[in-house]
């Protein structure tokens, strides 16, 4: 037998002893972290950033987790994550507010502001449209930035957007849902299809709540408000009577589309003969209110899958009887609506433009596209596997995935309405909510239209 001896215990003690003063003298001396050697003394850039997602749940998980991870990978650098609400209030004018301020000064004091969509409203406030150009990085000359995204940013819609420019990663896609109470259903007496469902039997859904409503407690068929989501109902129909997606993304009013205009006014006008809309829809407000579904007071919700960590994080168990549906449509549609938006920008004037830089381009990383996935329920516009261990089980994951694959990169905004009514013509209102309501007839919407436009 083969005899060994057991080191004595002093000796590992003095062995562990050794060990920790050696690593606590390399860290006096120098650091290693993620291959980059971080010398004594060494000053940490600080990125100022405006985050996004307050109080939106695991989107704003999501969003402090990039900046752990991102300051534990760059010990240089320090990331200060503050949100709108705690710096400038956020949402609408401040927003628009507090870039102007930024971009005006000489250095601004923020390296990454969050955009939020308000191109127009800036370039309003500015007299400039070409004011991106001035002030924004140009994300398309970024190495790897465009390689890191789907093929979406070839689409004509994102490349004529910005005079095919990118100031950020488009990590944010949203997709439209026409959500349904299951047990408000149930209560009709119907069975709604998550996919394919037609007008009529969207109508026949609208029908049968008119009926109930007669003999029991009012639920709203159909639940629009200060966003006007009946916009999504008339452009998702209208798209599905384009021959391709080439005819619909043709910025001229043509024929067909007047055809199709017509054919939309005419289907809300026979929606409208069942009551579709509650009384006192225009009180209604999204920011008190866009729980209502959750209250078992309407039927349908319009709105896009974006309201899923919003319901999540206000009740988890009552969000379970609510699922994303595909909005209905006369045939097989071309496009659907939806999109993917880039939520930040680094300004050209920012203190530290290059680690700004690098850090909005970590989001291009398939791993935070896949966890944005997971998250959020809805899809990111880089690139990434759809990992999920309840894909299939999930309702709301199902949806994402099937709408995305189902229309590929034709998903277009409720705003963009030079595709329905050409260029010149997308500032008109359509009238879409008073034919719903009856006020108007489909021929007085077709006829107020067609007096307004320029052909």
């Amino acid at each position: 037998m083969i005899n060994i001896r057991q080191p004595h215990f002093s000796f590992i003690a003095i062995v562990l002893t050794a060990s920790i003063f050696s690593f606590s003298c390399t860290n006096i001396n120098s650091k290693k972290v993620a291959g980059k050697t971080i010398e004594p003394g060494t000053t940490r850039v600080q990125i100022n950033w405006i985050g996004h997602w307050l109080n939106e749940g695991d989107k704003e998980n999501l969003v402090r987790e990039v900046a752990n991870e991102y300051e534990f990978l760059n010990q240089d650098v320090k990331v200060n994550l503050k949100f709108p609400e705690e710096v400038y209030g956020g949402g609408g004018e401040p927003d628009v507010a507090f870039i102007i301020s930024q971009i005006e000064k000489p250095t601004s004091d923020w390296d990454i502001v969050r955009l939020f969509g308000y191109f127009p409203e800036i370039a309003k406030k500015l007299n400039d449209p070409e004011w991106t150009d001035k002030y924004l990085v140009d994300f398309g000359k970024v190495p790897g930035f465009l390689e890191s995204h789907k093929e979406f940013m070839n689409n004509k819609i994102y490349k004529n957007r910005f005079n095919n420019k990118f100031f950020g990663p488009y990590n944010e896609g949203q997709i439209a849902a026409l959500f349904v109470n299951l047990e408000v259903a149930k209560k009709m007496g119907i069975t709604v299809k998550q996919f394919d469902m037609t007008f009529e039997d969207f109508l026949s859904y609208i029908k049968a709540a008119f009926e109930y409503n007669k003999t029991h407690q009012y639920v709203t068929p159909f639940f629009d408000y200060d966003w006007f989501k009946s916009n999504t109902l008339f452009n998702i129909l209208f798209y599905s009577l384009m021959q391709n997606s080439d005819q619909l993304f043709d910025t001229k009013l043509t024929s067909q589309k007047l055809d199709a205009i017509e054919k939309c006014y005419q289907a809300l006008e026979e929606l409208s003969k069942y009551k579709p809309l509650e009384k006192n829809w225009r009180k209604r407000k999204w920011s008190n209110e866009n729980d209502f579904i959750l209250k078992d007071s309407c039927l349908f919700f319009p709105n896009f899958t974006f309201m899923y960590g919003i319901w999540k994080k206000k009740d988890k168990e009552k969000m379970n009887k609510v699922i994303p549906c595909e909005f209905p449509v006369f045939k097989t549609s071309v496009a659907y609506c939806g999109g993917f938006n880039a939520n930040w920008a680094v300004l050209k004037n920012s203190p530290h433009k290059d680690d700004a830089i690098k850090l909005l381009m970590y989001w291009c990383r398939p791993e935070i596209a896949e966890k944005w996935v997971r998250y959020s329920k809805s899809p990111s516009g880089v690139k990434g596997n759809f990992t999920t261990s309840s894909f299939g089980t999930d309702p709301y994951e199902s949806y994402s995935y099937t709408i995305e694959k189902k229309y590929g990169s034709n998903l277009s905004k409720d705003e963009d309405n030079q595709y329905i009514v050409g260029e010149k013509n997308k500032n008109i209102d359509l009238l879409i909510q008073d034919v719903m309501e009856g006020r108007i007839s489909a021929k007085e919407a077709m006829d107020e239209f067609r007096k307004k436009a320029v052909y």
